[in-house]
């Protein structure tokens, strides 16, 4: 120890020991860092895998925001339209929202979240800000049952706006053209022509747009031709809507007494 200390006599032995020694260290040391190189590479790659699964979560976030927003900036427009078409109308009218389609894939129907408490009454029209939807045919407390204009057999009298050629346009089925009846061959048809509402069944009122015309086959073996059309309002999409206070007269005026005698005048001069 003493010549270690002073004379440094083991220097040499420790450093050829080490010389020797130090490849064998090297090989023992490369495990672990091979364990701490693989524990840090998979510790990166979950952090990693992790935020990219966060950022994949905020973009679909952000992407189903996106589509809310565009889908309330187009009830919002279609809100404003129905309410410039509320101020322009010359009846009362009430908006609505629908609440919900009945399970019936094949039926046209709806409820919406107006009832007897608000007014409505079977028979009412219901509109969208393009033109008619349809009409309410059941009425409960505080919700109504509305047929629309593609339920089957469903129908509306109307009148060509162009010809002033009247018919009745019937509901054929879901995601079915509306077809325009009785109407003859020769009637003043063209493709493009607006059939609006006549009013001369007291339901609905007079001049409201209904549908368009989209194809003509004048090669039926009946009398009739076949018309195809289009709703103005689309059936499928908006969620509210309005009802149109618009109490339906079917019953005629009786008429006055004077008036009754003056016909039965005429009658007897005329069988005379």
């Amino acid at each position: 120890m003493f010549a270690d200390l002073r004379l440094h006599a083991t220097e040499q032995i420790r450093s050829f020991g080490q010389n020797i020694l130090y490849p064998v260290q090297k090989i023992l040391s490369i495990p672990g860092k091979y364990a701490e190189f693989s524990v840090e590479y998979f510790s990166t790659r979950n952090n990693l895998k992790n935020r990219v699964s966060d950022q994949a979560q905020q973009i679909e976030n952000l992407t189903l925001l996106a589509n809310q927003a565009e889908s309330l900036e187009s009830e919002n427009s279609n809100l404003r339209k129905l309410l410039s078409l509320q101020q322009k109308s010359s009846f009362k009218s009430l908006a609505a929202e629908i609440i919900y389609n009945p399970t019936n894939p094949v039926s046209q129907k709806i409820i919406i979240n107006r009832g007897e408490l608000d007014g409505v009454k079977p028979g009412m029209p219901v509109a969208g800000s393009l033109g008619i939807m349809g009409q309410v045919i059941r009425v409960f407390a505080n919700s109504s049952e509305v047929a629309l204009l593609e339920e089957k057999d469903f129908s509306i009298p109307v009148f060509v706006e162009r010809s002033g050629l009247r018919g009745a346009l019937f509901g054929v089925g879901r995601s079915e053209p509306l077809e325009l009846r009785y109407i003859t061959n020769l009637g003043d048809l063209d493709i493009g022509d607006y059939l609006i509402t006549s009013g001369i069944d007291g339901t609905y009122p007079p001049g409201i747009p209904v549908a368009v015309i989209t194809k003509i086959d004048r090669s039926s073996e009946g009398s009739g031709a076949l018309v195809s059309c289009r709703s103005f309002s689309n059936l499928n999409q908006y969620r509210h809507l309005m009802v149109l206070l618009y109490q339906p007269s079917t019953i005629a005026p009786l008429p006055t007494e004077s008036e009754t005698i003056k016909n039965k005048l005429k009658l007897k001069k005329g069988g005379q």
